[in-house]
């Protein structure tokens, strides 16, 4: 009882505090770029001001658009219980990584089908360009799981998390798993350098850009969605390839310097994303594309590695 109840509550942090982390991003950006910008818990204003205004739905739209959003959200909340936060254990039997890039799937499937369902031509055309940054990152996902079996003999992220805490080897090839799931993370997530989430040039939107005839509720299911959706892709990544500090006994020290640790993994990387979104611009479709293919290869390199080695 007391493991479902850990297991309950770490799942409902990512839930609840998601839009704080995407504040804090935000924050970042704005500091580095050299302005105050908004405050971190401007999210929750922006989700609280949507919900509070009516849905518009183009009489040219089906149903895909009446219930996509709400499809995302429940299969984003979905997967904030598949993945450990600040605690896990061998115990846990839920967690497997194809059922959570699975989960990932029906969200990228809706929200490509909500895009194509838009009385809007920008829909179509970023559902497009996402489908195919989506196809290209497909294989760097694949590696990631590949690898992770290969280094603990588990598809269990729990498991796999329990035992890179005990056991894990900072090796070359881990280091290079690592580096192309950054990429898999960024891409997956509308990041730069694929796509630029502040953008409002309907030319260069992808996500926005299937997202651009949703307003009210709907906006406000698939904005926090999103926000889920990326700090679940970090957490796999701390978890999975830095647990270092997870805690895998019930005991509150070990659970405060898990969460505590957590929290700082999770800062250094929304630091890293910080850092990327001003230091570099939007790519061009194809010009960014062509970073998958060099990744591609470091995930073969690094698969054949540990296979040898």
């Amino acid at each position: 009882m007391k493991y479902n109840l850990i297991y309950f509550i770490q799942s409902l942090l990512i839930i609840v505090l998601s839009p704080l982390f995407i504040g804090i991003l935000k924050k970042m950006k704005a500091h580095l770029r050299g302005y105050i910008g908004s405050s971190i818990i401007q999210p929750y204003y922006d989700l609280s001001k949507l919900l509070k205004k009516g849905r518009i739905v183009s009489n040219r739209s089906s149903f895909i658009t009446t219930v996509g959003p709400i499809v995302i959200l429940a299969a984003t909340i979905t997967t904030a219980f598949f993945v450990p936060v600040f605690y896990t254990s061998m115990q846990e039997s839920i967690g497997n990584l194809f059922i959570l890039m699975f989960s990932f799937g029906i969200v990228k499937m809706f929200t490509v089908l909500i895009g194509l369902d838009s009385s809007s031509t920008f829909g179509g055309m970023g559902s497009s360009r996402e489908s195919f940054i989506s196809m290209m990152a497909e294989p760097l996902i694949l590696f990631l799981m590949i690898f992770l079996y290969i280094e603990t003999n588990d598809f269990n992220i729990f498991h796999i998390s329990f035992i890179n805490s005990k056991s894990v080897n900072y090796d070359t090839a881990h280091l290079i798993t690592m580096v192309t799931f950054i990429v898999a993370i960024l891409a997956e997530n509308a990041r730069i350098p694929f796509d630029n989430p502040e953008t409002h040039l309907e030319l260069t939107m992808m996500h926005e850009a299937m997202i651009l005839d949703l307003s009210g509720s709907d906006l406000a299911y698939v904005e926090l969605s999103s926000y889920i959706k990326l700090i679940v892709y970090l957490i796999v990544l701390i978890n999975c390839f830095v647990p270092i500090g997870i805690a895998t006994t019930i005991s509150i020290s070990a659970i405060l310097i898990g969460l505590v640790t957590f929290i700082f993994k999770l800062l250094i990387c929304l630091l890293g994303i910080a850092i990327i979104e001003t230091t570099f611009a939007k790519s061009r479709l194809f010009k960014g594309a062509e970073l998958f293919p060099a990744m591609i290869s470091l995930g073969i390199v690094a698969i054949t590695l540990i296979y040898i080695l």
